[in-house]
């Protein structure tokens, strides 16, 4: 018995003492971002000069300093950000290169070991042990931004944290631990965060699909619900005369029901439609004018300044 407790000791031992050193060898990759007067919070360097971090965590601040494993300090600044996928970019020139390699993005899975290795101002590397607790397939955030894969850690996460890397036991970056719904926490993928990051650097922003429509949400009467086939639709009160709608003759008044055939929901809804690889693309837009159901096509046109 106590030969059995003393090999699991030392096997536990071992195991912890490779953490230990996984974790020193990933850290130079670990950086804290603080802004003037405000909170810190963790980022990830995706590369020589520039680190990902979580925008939704980053304040809105003229002045940012990164924190690296040597206790230097960097000046920073915000190439980009982007809501939809929670993901910012930063500029930092005087960072060196210390890149994580991507995990295989299949290889989440649940039950899966996981390390979150963030970094904190005052106390230096922050980590979390814990598992995935759920691996799906590709999904669209509520912002309308698409994520490759839904992965929900079963992990705490604290400010500090957000932002960290979320590494598997081979020191891969399967993505970056964000706060999601619910004090839930997610990782956003590393194939995701490298599509964002490199948009960003290009463009500073992430392009949008645009109709050129301000509109709002009406519920429809019981005879036109039966034409409609749905209970609401959404009111164009506005049309901007250079737009793919004006082009398509869309007119004020007129009730967009339904994209290429499925029902709109809602406003975020029709949102969520419009990213990216939305724009160029000939869509039809349902929609109801003087009681009568009329499709629409028009082209879909990059948003003025999207971000």
């Amino acid at each position: 018995m106590n030969d059995m407790a003393g090999s699991s000791t030392a096997a536990l031992t071992a195991f912890s003492t490779e953490l230990a050193d996984l974790v020193s060898t990933c850290a130079r990759s670990a950086v804290a971002i603080r802004a003037h007067g405000g909170r810190t919070m963790s980022g990830i360097i995706w590369r020589a000069g520039y680190v990902i971090t979580a925008a939704e965590a980053l304040p809105e601040a003229s002045s940012l300093r990164v924190l690296t494993d040597e206790a230097r300090e960097h000046d920073a600044r915000v190439v980009g950000r982007d809501p939809s996928t929670d993901v910012a970019l930063l500029a930092a020139e005087s960072l060196t290169d210390a890149v994580l390699p991507p995990a295989d993005p299949a290889a989440p899975r649940p039950g899966q070991f996981v390390i979150v290795l963030g970094r904190s101002a005052e106390h230096g590397v922050i980590v979390n042990f814990g598992g995935v607790a759920v691996a799906g397939g590709p999904w669209q955030s509520q912002l309308g931004g698409r994520l490759d894969r839904f992965i929900r850690l079963g992990v705490s996460l604290t400010r500090a944290s957000e932002g960290a890397a979320v590494l598997d036991l081979g020191g891969h970056l399967v993505g970056m631990a964000v706060s999601g719904p619910r004090g839930t926490v997610l990782a956003i993928p590393s194939q995701t965060i490298d599509r964002v990051a490199a948009q960003l650097l290009a463009k500073g922003r992430i392009s949008r699909g645009y109709l050129g429509m301000a509109l709002q949400p009406v519920q429809l009467p019981d005879n036109l619900q039966r034409v409609a086939n749905t209970g609401s639709g959404l009111l164009v009160s506005k049309v901007d005369v250079q737009s793919g709608a004006a082009l398509a003759g869309v007119l004020l008044g007129d009730v967009v029901v339904a994209w290429n055939g499925a029902p709109i929901r809602d406003y975020r809804h029709l949102q969520s439609l419009l990213g990216p690889e939305s724009i160029g693309s000939t869509v039809t837009l349902a929609t109801i004018r003087g009681g009568v159901l009329t499709d629409v096509r028009l082209t879909v046109s990059e948003r003025p300044g999207s971000e």
